[in-house]
């Protein structure tokens, strides 16, 4: 008798424990990279000053609201968990994230099973769930970013539940109107989410022009569409509280294209997973099949001499097609526009279970014998462990931030000669990235991390000091002092939570660092006063005469806003 995914009871059963063992492998690995960033503590403070009746801002009002934060549902997510159980983002976030990292390795098991496998093959997809596992709890970047208080765990988790609707619901309706809901969730999440609203439009009309009748077609069409209307609300609400269609952080980082950076990032993340070997399946698969995939054929029809949308079913293909364009299109923009990210391949995780199951679906299309493509699932996994495992070994037990400041670790001169020059391009993408504040690794982040609260107050000891007065404390690296310090005004020197440092010229004659180039212009910090310091983790507040007031920062606030009207009016006439 069969049963869900068309499997018998027997698989079915094994399935379960293989998705329990998971659940026990993924919580270890979970507890063994434990960590949060110091930047998980900015969407911490706007949780924060929610709660104390301020609503999403870095700095109360008189200050004006900064989106500093780009995880808007990750920010509502951990608003409602601390008011419903009294748990603080620094102790719920990384079991939200657990949850959300686990829901992606039962996502994608469900994916392999649920592949149209070809006999012989269809046999042993239970083995390629085991490989499955074996490759996401030993892949040190999927392990480290199942915590971190980041948002990326939930993102990944809606991506992979993107691409499960797409792929694999049959039902249009349920299809697009589920896969239409996911994609607004993922642009609550991160703005580049908005890159599959975009994508989702395109789809529902697909799904429109191809329904039987107007009745399904009408159908197809509201569930397609109406979910998105969330994130228009969304936008509508951005606009309207922090005056920007796009988080104040894009401003911060984004200061033009940086191809070279995203190119060694690139380079850098596959050559420590074995990408190349994955990305040949994949190539040898579309090689072979695409004269048989008619990608666009019977959507158009050129009839009276103009061409016509045909109204007929419409191949499911054309959709996944897109699905698969939006993805690359997605990896395209963070890898030639932003230019990779400051963290360790956190931009590229989602591509760790999209790869294993891109190289499976491959192989289902190319047929080869079992023994054949059970050898070469096993190659590509073997082949993602040398390097991300060499290089652990040489840094696990750097813990100082003296060690693990700009950590760059060669693993070249511990491998055998013959395989030397790989190991070498790798050294010298990573001691290039990590010098530009690209792809740092997660052992950097943790240890700057514990630095950090080692050097600050408690929150407790730091909620002592009062909000009158407007004390302001100016500095460059602000999560976990902006927590720690929750009555106190934080100027955020790097910019990622100040509308005039993110949008000042970048300083010249320095070397373009990842979310670390901007600075604030002359004067800027010292016309808050800033009148606090840190002194062996104990916070001082020095008295100032005269007293700021509310209505000196509301001057100081439109003081500047209007000198960087007249740089930015400045430089555009420039430019004409």
């Amino acid at each position: 008798m069969k049963r869900r995914f068309g499997q018998p009871n027997a698989e079915r059963l094994i399935f379960v424990i293989l998705m329990m063992l998971g659940a026990i492998g993924i919580f270890f690995g979970w507890k063994f990279f434990w960590f949060l960033t110091d930047d998980a503590y900015i969407a911490f403070r706007y949780v924060s000053n929610s709660l104390l009746g301020y609503g999403y801002v870095w700095n109360p009002p008189p200050f004006q609201p900064v989106e500093g934060y780009t995880s808007f549902l990750w920010v509502v997510l951990l608003d409602l968990v601390w008011r419903t159980t009294g748990q603080e983002p620094p102790q719920s976030a990384n079991f939200i994230s657990l949850i959300f990292s686990y829901a992606t390795l039962v996502l994608t098991a469900v994916m392999v099973m649920k592949i149209r496998w070809r006999n012989p093959l269809k046999k042993w997809r239970i083995a390629f769930v085991v490989l499955l596992l074996v490759y996401l709890l030993l892949n040190r970047t999927f392990l480290a970013w199942t915590s971190s208080g980041l948002e990326t765990a939930m993102f990944n988790c809606f991506l992979i539940l993107w691409v499960f609707a797409l792929f694999f619901v049959r039902s249009p309706a349920l299809r697009v109107g589920s896969a239409s809901l996911v994609s607004a969730a993922l642009a609550l999440t991160r703005p580049d989410g908005l890159l599959f609203c975009a994508v989702m439009l395109v789809i529902a009309f697909i799904e429109f022009f191809g329904a039987p009748d107007r009745r399904g077609a009408r159908k197809l069409l509201s569930y397609g569409l109406l979910p998105l209307f969330i994130v228009v609300a969304h936008q509508v609400w951005r606009l309207s509280f922090y005056g920007e269609w796009l988080p104040n952080t894009y401003y911060a980082k984004v200061i033009g294209a940086w191809p070279k950076s995203g190119v060694l990032y690139a380079l850098s993340f596959t050559l420590e997973y074995g990408l190349w070997f994955a990305a040949g399946i994949i190539c040898w698969a579309f090689v072979r099949i695409m004269p048989r995939m008619k990608i666009w054929a019977g959507l158009f029809s050129a009839r009276g001499g103009r061409v016509q949308v045909l109204k007929e079913p419409l191949v499911a293909y054309r959709v996944q097609f897109l699905a698969i364009a939006v993805i690359l299109g997605h990896l395209g923009y963070y890898t030639f526009v932003v230019g990779g990210d400051h963290f360790e391949y956190r931009v590229y995780n989602q591509l760790i279970p999209l790869s294993f199951l891109a190289v499976l679906w491959s192989l289902s299309k190319l047929k080869p014998r079992p023994v054949v493509a059970l050898s070469l699932m096993l190659g590509f996994v073997l082949l993602s462990m040398p390097v991300q495992w060499t290089h652990w070994v040489l840094t696990k037990d750097l813990n100082t931030r003296e060690e693990t400041h700009i950590m760059i670790a060669p693993i070249s001169p511990t491998w055998p000669a013959p395989f030397r020059p790989y190991a070498e391009l790798f050294d010298r993408a990573q001691s290039w990235l990590i010098q530009h504040h690209v792809g740092m690794r997660h052992q950097e982040h943790k240890i700057f991390w514990q630095t950090q609260v080692r050097d600050y107050p408690s929150r407790v000891d730091g909620m002592r000091i009062p909000r009158a007065g407007f004390p302001v404390y100016a500095v460059y690296c602000v999560g976990v002092p902006s927590w720690t310090l929750p009555n106190v005004n934080i100027i955020d020197m790097f910019g990622l939570n100040d509308y005039i440092i993110a949008r000042g010229p970048t300083p010249e004659g320095r070397s373009r660092m990842m979310a670390h180039s901007r600075r604030p212009p002359d004067g800027y910090a010292e016309s808050y006063r800033p009148n606090v310091t840190i002194i062996a983790g104990d916070p001082r507040v020095a008295e100032r005469h005269p007293e700021l007031t509310a209505d000196g920062i509301a001057r100081v606030e439109t003081s500047w806003r209007e000198r960087l009207k007249n740089i930015e009016q400045m430089g555009s006439g420039g430019a004409k």
